[in-house]
């Protein structure tokens, strides 16, 4: 598990102890109470600012959330985002209503898709053949990009991103527009309604939810309320951005979408797939979405 996923069960482990401090008739449900053992060990590791950050905000953003009229508690697993619901914390009110919190720290992506998984996983086109020539292309640009790769990109007989970065930086910035070239065209040419629905509530979530983005540096927590998301059922727009070369998509519902794409790892094989990722984060200035800033 990586420090950052440490920290985030860490944040989502304090807050929960911080509710339930608040009103002790909280029922902790399904495996909450297991996991609320496992993560309060991240939170007692954490510098002492950083559990002075974290307790700072879990006492603030209690404010927002009616701690006294809640019934019951659940953390979701991590498996849970995997099927369209980005829930983390699950919280359940007296009167039967639902609040679903999506908790980020440091960060306002809303998914980490990888571009291979476009066709059967996130636009939901189970055409075999559509699928294989999507992968096709992709492993053409991945190819064409291994074999500009010299011997000197290699350190202790790994290669790196980074040094091929270094040697010439517009290798990477090619790859980089091939494959959102590549992602795009298939967005425009290749779907239908039904799958760019299903892409965007890959992307953005299935279920109505509230996104809680805590930014420690700048004492600030930032609250975005999707709970009334229409349905997307076109990309009206995509381009690659000149200024920094992310895919830019634009959908039918108003919502923009800008996904950059980057290094899942910093290592790569010249006989393997790349490890590639995007991080996309929906665009606020026009997106039919309240938000609040707060301070703590």
């Amino acid at each position: 598990m990586s420090k950052s996923n440490d920290n985030g069960r860490a944040l989502e482990a304090r807050l929960v102890e911080v509710i339930t401090l608040q009103n002790p008739k909280i029922q902790l449900i399904g495996s909450t109470p297991n996991d609320q053992i496992r993560d309060l060990i991240h939170f007692q590791a954490l510098t002492e600012n950083q559990k002075k950050d974290f307790t700072d905000f879990s006492i603030r953003y209690a404010q927002e959330i009616n701690v006294q009229d809640i019934r019951a508690i659940e953390r979701l697993k991590d498996t849970a985002a995997k099927q369209g619901d980005v829930t983390d914390i699950r919280i359940i009110y007296k009167d039967g209503s639902i609040r679903n919190i999506s908790l980020k720290h440091n960060h306002d992506a809303c998914k980490h898709q990888r571009p291979a998984a476009l066709i059967k996983n996130q636009l939901g086109i189970m055409d075999k053949d559509l699928d294989l020539q999507y992968r096709r292309e992709l492993n053409a640009i991945y190819e064409a990009f291994k074999a500009q790769v010299l011997p000197e990109d290699k350190e202790e007989g790994v290669y790196l991103f980074r040094l091929v970065k270094e040697r010439n930086p517009d290798l990477i910035k090619n790859l980089y527009y091939d494959v959102c070239n590549l992602v795009k065209k298939y967005l425009l040419e290749h779907s239908d309604e039904e799958s760019i629905k299903k892409y965007f509530k890959f992307l953005v979530g299935n279920i109505t939810f509230e996104k809680v983005a805590l930014y420690p540096k700048i004492r600030t927590i930032l609250i975005k309320d999707f709970t009334s998301v229409a349905d997307a059922t076109a990309v009206v727009e995509a381009s690659i951005d000149p200024d920094n070369g992310h895919l830019i998509v634009k959908f039918n519902n108003n919502f923009i979408l800008d996904m950059r794409l980057h290094t899942a790892s910093s290592k790569f094989s010249l006989n393997k797939a790349l490890s590639l990722k995007f991080d996309s984060v929906v665009g606020m200035k026009n997106a039919p979405v309240t938000h609040k800033s707060i301070s703590f």
